[in-house]
């Protein structure tokens, strides 16, 4: 990597390939000099010692995946409208004076990913509470859903609901929930693929079923939404549209069609 090289980094507990892989391959494309390395952060010291380096090194822009979504605010000095409204900042951008700004780049990949489902004056049950629920229960709302939230945790669930002026429900009556659409914005399915949110007499109530887990590319409860034949919502849609708004927002350039929906294909296998 020479001096010209401008850097942009991603910060995770447990970061996987898929951001280096989109946004290099971008950069490629475009024969822009920059690279995106992952970097794996685990706890809230160390997030605020990695957002430090990344003043002190001029990195134009850094990922924020979970758990850090929320707890990196602290260590920002803006945001933007939507990373404000929703409460969780998942895109860093160094300007070149020094100043770090948040955004929120998951809300248009949800966003984008939700359209096909046409929610609008139509049920949604989300199951989450996190930063990831914040940005995709925003969306939801912007598309006209009728939101509602369950989380274990009553009080991050009510909070949330507050904040999107949506409805909450207990834990315990997510099992006799319907609506249209079931989305988990949890990580469960991610560690354990043996593990899903619901069982599947819960999936049977949903027309249609939305996971925002990436790996593995079709989780348990997808796999079994869609062989009780529901419709299915993957993970990697939201994630490749938030990339390629995020990779926007760092370079000032659209991501090129070819990266999108060869990282989209990628998935399938």
């Amino acid at each position: 990597m020479d001096k010209d090289t401008k850097l942009c980094i991603s910060i995770a507990s447990s970061p996987g390939n898929f951001g280096a892989n989109f946004h290099n391959l971008a950069y490629k494309q475009l024969n822009l000099n920059w690279v995106y390395i992952p970097l794996k952060i685990e706890n809230t010291s160390a997030l605020e010692s990695a957002i430090k380096g990344v003043r002190a090194l001029g990195i134009i822009g850094c990922s924020v995946s979970m758990p850090h979504k929320e707890a990196v605010i602290k260590c920002l000095d803006k945001m933007d409208m939507f990373a404000e409204n929703i409460g969780a900042v998942n895109t860093i951008v160094q300007s070149e004076s020094g100043i770090l700004k948040g955004y929120n780049t998951d809300f248009y990949g949800a966003k984008t990913a939700l359209e096909k489902a046409e929610i609008k004056g139509k049920r949604v049950l989300m199951i989450g509470a996190g930063g990831v629920a914040k940005a995709v229960g925003l969306a939801v709302k912007e598309l006209g859903g009728i939101l509602t939230i369950a989380n274990r945790t009553y009080d991050r669930a009510k909070y949330l609901s507050n904040m999107l002026n949506a409805n909450v429900i207990l834990w315990e009556q997510v099992k006799n929930s319907s609506a249209h659409l079931l989305i988990n914005a949890t990580s469960v399915g991610m560690k354990n693929s043996n593990e899903m949110i619901v069982k599947e007499e819960v999936i049977k109530n949903f027309d249609i079923v939305m996971d925002v887990v990436i790996y593995p590319a079709e989780t348990k409860l997808l796999k079994i939404a869609k062989e009780i034949g529901k419709e299915v919502i993957p993970g990697s849609l939201m994630c490749v549209y938030q990339a390629a708004e995020q990779f926007k927002i760092y370079t000032g350039f659209d991501a090129p069609e070819k990266v999108i929906k060869s990282t989209l294909k990628a998935f399938d296998k």
